[in-house]
């Protein structure tokens, strides 16, 4: 395993993110996110299709159920402490590999024993077998943590990308094969399976990391404590995505958990795309500027403009033609989808300076602070829920979109008193982005309203392209600064594809 800095024998340290391996890191980020997003989205839209909502809605409780053990154990906080650590050592690695491979298999135990208690619970017989097949996912996922963490610590995300694209590829494959012979949310299952499985295989070659037979309590304890914070907000967040599915299934069966799962895929779809490639370099990026708050504003600042530039476009498209483009694309049955997806759209300028302020907690080491965050979103989330639920899928989206209004300008209070930075000058620079958005949602909107229910492609088509040429005339008038960091953050990433691949890596060493 690489580690730039490292001696034989000793200790891991991460190397400081200078310009291009930021930018190369960044580069191989966007390449993994549009790639599985825009992969996922062609396997969503032929899928959709061939098995409709009902099947779509059944693995979706399904992975209810799943989900908990899956995401606390890929996203629980884990990866995060092996990237923040100053540094590590192979003791460390592997006693962490061993903790999570087992409780990735008990995990698995424990869904294949409790499936028909879960069938049971929500009257849908035909759900125990699929949670049985599924159970394997907690497993697999387990196995490719550690790896994931490794590389994600010294910016060599190459082999993330090809991870995530072929296990959406090639679970794509297959699942459409599944559907058009028939087997319905067998389908779907395939489809779930490949990803973690094409993590195990790649990522644990690409690290280079060979376990060894270790356990180091103490310092597993240290780790633990780092990752506690955000495994809390995990769970948190698992509520939150669990809690509209099992809430709709009671009430109104498995074709709204499918139409809900529909709306939050596509509505999460613009922030992968947008602000996920930012977030896999922002927490080794902001951990080495955490001692400099001016520099770490100045950063966070960066990003939020550059995200925002690509990401209120898309939300301001939504609110005027997400019911028109989810018909297109999916098919009349799939309508309610697009009546949450504008619904949600309403949030979606919020959503990458919320993400990227939780980055920044997170690289001080304020996991306890965004642990607290998730708590009262949560908190609101419940109370939201149970006045909007009779509303079905519209409501659901209500109030997570209340929810986010409400909680934002907390988290702007909160990184000034607790990270010391000045908020005007981050939020100053969307001001103009903002502005050409409104510009962006006038002219599309000017176009769309004439047109007659349906919308036809040519009509859709003539209506984003009015609101692109608003949001670039408004942007040209107003954002010229921003436009001109944007191009140098493009020459940046043109300079690092250029660069030798070994270049500001460190050389690799035999630690890990």
């Amino acid at each position: 395993m690489s580690g730039g800095g490292a001696r034989a024998g000793g200790p891991l340290v991460p190397p400081a993110p200078e310009a291009r391996r930021v930018a190369r890191g960044a580069l191989w980020a966007t390449v993994e996110v549009w790639g599985v997003e825009l992969l996922q989205l062609l396997v969503f839209t032929v899928l959709a299709r061939l098995v409709g909502p009902e099947a779509y809605g059944l693995v979706a409780l399904a992975m209810a159920f799943v989900l908990v053990p899956q995401n606390l154990l890929v996203h629980g906080g884990w990866i995060e402490a092996l990237v923040q650590r100053r540094e590590l050592t192979r003791e460390e690695v592997d006693s962490v590999l061993w903790l999570l491979a087992g409780l990735g298999l008990a995990s698995a135990i424990l869904l294949a024993a409790l499936a028909p208690w879960a069938a049971a619970l929500l009257d849908l017989p035909e759900l125990a077998p699929l949670l049985r097949v599924l159970a394997i996912c907690p497993f697999l996922t387990s196995l490719m943590v550690v790896p994931a963490g490794l590389l994600q610590r010294r910016l060599a995300l190459a082999p993330l990308a090809l991870r995530s694209i072929l296990g959406v590829g090639l679970g794509g494959v297959v699942a459409v094969a599944l559907a058009l012979g028939g087997a319905g949310p067998w389908a779907l299952v395939a489809n779930e399976i490949a990803w973690p499985l094409a993590g195990v295989v790649i990522l644990g070659l690409a690290a280079g990391h060979r376990p060894r037979l270790a356990w180091a309590p103490r310092r597993l304890a240290e780790i633990g404590r780092f990752a506690l914070g955000i495994t809390g907000e995990q769970l948190l967040q698992l509520g939150e995505l669990l809690l509209p599915r099992l809430l709709l299934g009671w009430l109104a069966g498995p074709v709204a958990v499918g139409i809900w799962g529909l709306a939050r895929k596509l509505f999460e779809l613009s922030a992968e795309l947008v602000t996920r490639p930012a977030l896999r370099v922002a927490l080794p990026a902001f951990a080495g500027l955490r001692e400099d708050p001016k520099r770490l504003a100045r950063g966070l600042a960066l990003a939020v403009e550059l995200t925002a530039l690509a990401a209120v476009p898309g939300y301001a498209l939504a609110l005027v033609l997400a019911p028109d483009v989810v018909v297109l694309a999916f098919g009349e049955s799939w309508r309610p989808a697009g009546e949450a997806l504008r619904v949600l759209a309403a949030l979606g300028p919020l959503v990458p300076s919320a993400m990227l302020l939780t980055s920044a907690f997170q690289a001080a080491g304020r996991a306890d602070l965004v642990l607290a965050l998730a708590a009262a979103g949560a908190a609101l989330l419940s109370v939201l829920l149970a006045a909007l639920s009779g509303w079905g899928v519209f409501g659901v989206a209500a109030a997570f979109t209340l929810r986010g209004w409400i909680l934002w300008p907390v988290r702007l209070v909160l990184a000034r008193r607790v990270l010391g930075l000045a908020i005007a000058p981050v939020l100053a620079p969307l001001v103009p982005i903002l502005l050409a958005g409104a510009a962006m949602l006038g002219a599309t909107l000017a176009v769309r309203w004439p047109i007659t229910e349906p919308a036809a492609a040519p009509g859709l088509a003539l209506a984003a392209g009015a609101g692109a040429v608003a949001y670039l005339g408004a942007l040209g008038l107003l954002a010229r600064p921003a436009l001109a960091r944007a191009a140098r953050g493009l020459r940046q990433l043109r300079d690092a594809r250029g660069a030798p691949a070994g270049h500001g890596e460190g050389r690799p060493g035999p630690d890990a």
